[in-house]
């Protein structure tokens, strides 16, 4: 770990780049104390209960960022098959339980399975210290969501990939594979963010592009269908585009989204103030994980949520720089992919939450509560601020 310590202040990677990051981790660290508070302290009588898990987090995140610092990049060539095999085994397993439970109806999603469980009507997680063990003291029962693996093996296996051959089908086919497997589970953002990074580091790659103009017909009939035939994806997107017409149905089918927008408008110019929100109060759903920039917003006004945006963007203009001036193919694919991943998955949320798109259960990397995002997202910047090392 010291020596991790001493290569990095021998890299070339920026200061600025480093201190945008450690600034993003301690905003998000006071954020998901200040978000929580209340709710902690009434079910868990400790209003520190999710700012501290919410360390061990960034501390296991920031133990795997120097692992991978210290990791020479081209190493990750060979273990890319390993991340993407055990990745499509995880998503498997929870896309058969979807499909068994929402496709075919044979089992109930309130069935009791210790290890699989069911979750707002989702098979995202896992639990590691399923019943009967015994749960874990401060940690409760731990869960493991596979889809934040997914997103880090998909830019080691495509980049490892796209390196060595152009062909589109050798491409289409891992990506149309892990989409389907998510959508199952059902989870479309993650799935439809999966297939966004693979076409970002396709798009680089040097790959022909004229398959992709067949393809993006597919996929907009595809995603239509997806959303048409699933009733909570067509309530979403209808409760967005008449939002603003019916306003008793938006009242019962928006409410997340009706609570989102008073959060925001009640921050107008420079906020209600630093530990003042009021829609905290068990008014916000998941005000610590996808909820959290609309707290932040209504605390700190519009100066704050653009100082926000300027400083994830500046994080992602840093992680471009790294990519442009990668030292091979495979460096610059994993640069892009890493970077596109944090700024898809920033942006989507941003649009969620300003309601230009439906709302989606996309977290904010570096500042969402969360330990599999936390962990993964941290160990793809450790491999940026590795191949940085050699620009």
């Amino acid at each position: 770990m010291f020596n991790g310590f001493k290569n990095l202040g021998k890299s070339k990677i920026t200061s600025t780049l480093l201190t945008t990051v450690f600034c993003l981790l301690t905003l998000g660290l006071l954020m998901v104390y200040d978000s929580t508070m209340f709710y902690s302290q009434s079910i868990y009588e400790s209003s520190y209960r999710f700012a501290i898990l919410q360390l061990v987090w960034v501390v296991l995140g920031l133990i795997g960022f120097f692992i991978f610092f210290n990791l020479h990049y081209k190493r990750l060539l060979k273990v890319s098959v390993i991340f993407f095999g055990f990745s499509v085994a995880f998503l498997a397993i929870l896309s058969l339980f979807g499909f068994l439970t929402f496709q075919l109806k044979l089992i109930e999603c309130s069935s009791v399975f210790p290890l699989v469980p069911c979750i707002n009507g989702a098979y995202r997680w896992f639990y590691l210290n399923f019943s009967p063990l015994s749960d874990i003291p401060l940690f409760g029962v731990l869960s493991f969501q596979p889809a934040e693996l997914v997103k880090f093996s998909v830019v080691l296996y495509m980049s490892a990939l796209l390196s060595k051959t152009k062909d589109f089908s050798k491409f289409i086919l891992p990506v149309g594979l892990v989409f389907f497997l998510i959508l199952l589970q059902p989870n479309m953002s993650t799935a439809c963010l999966i297939v966004l990074i693979s076409l970002c580091i396709y798009f680089v790659s040097e790959a022909p592009l004229k398959p992709l103009f067949f393809l993006c017909p597919f996929l907009i009939l595809l995603l239509s269908l997806v959303v048409i035939v699933s009733p909570y994806r067509r309530q979403r997107f209808f409760t967005l585009i008449n939002s603003s017409e019916n306003k008793e149905e938006s009242l019962s089918t928006g409410y997340h989204e009706n609570q989102i927008l008073i959060s925001l408008g009640s921050g107008g110019l420079f906020g209600v103030g630093i530990g003042q929100s009021r829609q905290k109060y068990h008014y916000l759903p998941e005000v610590a994980s996808d909820s959290i920039f609309a707290i932040f917003g209504e605390e700190t006004g519009f100066l704050g949520t653009l100082l926000f945006v300027l400083a994830f963007s500046f994080l992602v203009y840093q992680g471009y720089r790294i990519a442009l001036n990668a030292p091979d193919t495979f460096s610059r694919l994993l640069a892009v992919g890493f970077t596109s991943w944090l700024g898809l998955q920033f942006f989507i949320n941003i649009a969620a939450m300003s309601q230009i798109i439906p709302l989606t259960g996309i977290p904010i990397p570096l500042v969402s509560y969360g330990g599999s995002s936390m962990i993964f997202t941290l160990c793809g910047l450790g491999v940026l601020a590795n191949i940085s090392k050699y620009c």
